[in-house]
């Protein structure tokens, strides 16, 4: 009873146009209604006792109900965006909202997926008991699926696999490339030193064969 008192008496000190609650780590066994928070976008209740959720609000992005013991999910938001579920007891997950980007539903007992939304970019489905795989979509940059029936038989979509790959290679390329824009500063001054020493004008009097000469110069 006092879980539950607290839960509610903190809920009745929020404002109803707060923006974001954050219940985690309050062994909690169940969530009151969240209706009158129209303007919620993020709820964090990880790490309780729960095994459900009341009906969501219809603004809310941000889901973090991790490490519960949630049998089912309410119907998502159209709006969310990011839905991190993983460590529950999930069988079977609602219909995915087209706008979501990001979804880790590992170590569940889930044995399929919905269908994927075309704007998912990230999913990670580790440890569950995946038989089937919906299509993969275009957008789709990193998928997680390891521990699964489903590993082994992969190669039915060996397709889709190696377009993420390959996007997942461009990527690492363009991160590549941004940490040499970011620190070009710092790299130059590393090597600045190299090169002057190595490149300089006088190192070329040390040089005693013709050969070497031409080399060096065809170096610059």
């Amino acid at each position: 009873m006092g879980n539950k008192y607290s839960v509610e008496k903190y809920l009745d000190s929020l404002p109803d146009d707060i923006e974001k609650i954050d219940i985690t780590c309050k062994n909690l066994e169940y969530l009151p209604d969240l209706s009158r928070f129209k303007k919620l976008k993020e709820l964090y209740c990880s790490k309780n006792k729960l095994t459900s959720l009341p009906v969501l609000p219809k603004k809310l992005k941000i889901l973090y109900c991790f490490n519960n013991k949630l049998t089912s999910l309410p119907v998502l938001p159209e709006k969310l965006k990011i839905l991190y579920c993983v460590n529950n007891q999930l069988a079977s997950l609602p219909v995915l909202n087209e706008n979501l980007k990001f979804l880790n539903c590992s170590n569940n007992e889930l044995t399929s997926l919905p269908v994927l939304p075309e704007n998912l970019e990230i999913l990670y489905c580790y440890n569950n008991k995946l038989a089937s795989f919906p299509n993969i979509n275009k957008k789709l940059e990193l998928l997680g699926y390891y521990n699964n029936p489903i590993y082994n038989i992969i190669y039915e979509y060996d397709i889709n696999i190696n377009m993420i790959k390959k996007k997942i290679k461009i990527w690492n390329n363009f991160r590549y490339l941004y940490y040499c824009l970011k620190y070009k500063e710092r790299i130059w001054r590393i090597r600045e030193r190299l090169i002057k020493r190595r490149y300089h004008p006088s190192y070329l009097y040390d040089l005693r064969e013709e050969d070497d000469l031409d080399e060096k110069l065809g170096e610059w």
